[in-house]
């Protein structure tokens, strides 16, 4: 990728004549700078850590509720419930996210690796619309499955698709709160938890409880936004984005309003808070705690540094059929691992398997 044009010339100002014409100042000028950016993000982190060691309110929890039981009637209507993200667009799911499964997607990876042979009970955490309980069966990785998540609305539209499905007499749902539940004591084979840790605070409770629950021999999966809590990326990551942003054409920068995506602005915390108190609350602690809880587990983490956030609101705008796309693609598929590569940056997405105990066996 091509850098960015340069920006117009600054006018000499009297301070810059300063400092041009002593020795020593703009190095420590530099210097000073770069200590207040790295003081600035070490603080919003330090900020986070504290709020999500509060309890969550009741207040909260019932507009979580509500949040998602409003996205669960849109989508029992027949209406999309959130916008197409980047994992929402086969293209880029193939050529940058399951070339890190060995060109297998995520389900048959699971199924290969760890569930040759079905096992018999899953549990499925914050189980949302029930679709991963769903493929969890049609892929011969589990025989029955139970779901419990927060929302009811969520809960009944889970039921309804399992019934219309045929698989009522195999999937079964109720409404709990994981971060106050206590689960029955080594029933479960595997516990899944897809895109669901991230909306949760109480991580080390829900941990000790999925440890509790497994078999000896049970697997903890776990497919997860693992980025900057609440979203609030640092600046440097901001100006990768917009700087891969840049060299998209109009015609794929277009949202479905009509507008241009001209930059990528970071969501304040106001409207992410506003919108769900969930959202990423401690997504940045979610591998660190789980690597104190479970002694053996394989972590792939596949990105999403700069394509997630480019593709909000024009992932629909790449066409499969068009090679130009598939080249974007490519570019900026090259762009994050090369990013990712060189250490300044870490993965936002991971795709975990955690087990009880070490073992020298295969899975």
């Amino acid at each position: 990728m091509s850098p960015p044009e340069p920006k117009p010339p600054v006018p000499e100002t009297r301070p810059r004549r300063a400092l041009a014409r002593l020795p020593g100042l703009r190095p420590a000028y530099r210097m000073l700078r770069a200590g207040w950016w790295k003081t600035k993000d070490t603080a919003r982190d330090a900020f986070w850590r504290f709020r999500a060691a509060l309890p969550t309110s009741a207040k909260a929890k019932g507009q979580v509720s509500t949040v998602w039981g409003q996205s669960a009637a849109g989508l029992d209507a027949g209406v999309e419930w959130q916008s197409k993200g980047w994992l929402g667009i086969d293209d880029v799911l193939w050529r940058c996210v399951f070339p890190r499964f060995g060109g297998k997607d995520w389900y048959h990876y699971l199924a290969e690796r760890y569930c040759p042979e079905p096992r018999p009970l899953a549990l499925s955490l914050c189980s949302g619309f029930g679709h991963i309980e769903r493929d969890f069966l049609k892929h011969g990785i589990c025989l029955s499955a139970e779901g419990i998540d927060v929302s009811p609305e969520a809960i009944d539209v889970s039921r309804r698709a399992a019934e219309a499905a045929g698989l009522s007499d195999r999937l079964t749902y109720r409404v709990a709160d994981i971060e106050r539940a206590h689960l029955e004591a080594g029933k479960y084979d595997i516990i899944v938890a897809w895109m669901a840790l991230h909306h949760l605070r109480r991580l080390k409770h829900v941990f000790r409880e999925v440890r509790r629950a497994l078999k000896p021999d049970g697997i903890f999966v776990l497919n997860e936004y693992v980025g900057p809590a609440r979203f609030q990326l640092p600046d440097r990551q901001v100006d990768l984005v917009n700087s891969a942003l840049a060299e998209l054409p109009d015609t794929l920068r277009r949202r479905p309003d009509g507008s241009l995506k001209d930059r990528f602005v970071r969501a304040s915390l106001r409207e992410i808070i506003g919108h769900d108190p969930s959202e990423a609350v401690r997504s940045h602690r979610i591998l660190p705690l789980l690597r104190r809880h479970f002694p053996s587990l394989e972590c792939i983490e596949y990105g999403g540094t700069i394509l997630n956030w480019l593709l909000i609101g024009i992932s629909q705008n790449f066409d499969s059929g068009n090679p130009d796309h598939q080249a974007v693609l490519d570019r900026l598929y090259t762009a994050e691992r090369e990013a990712l590569a060189g250490g300044a940056f870490s993965s936002d997405f991971a795709f975990v398997v955690a087990r009880q105990r070490s073992a020298n066996r295969n899975p």
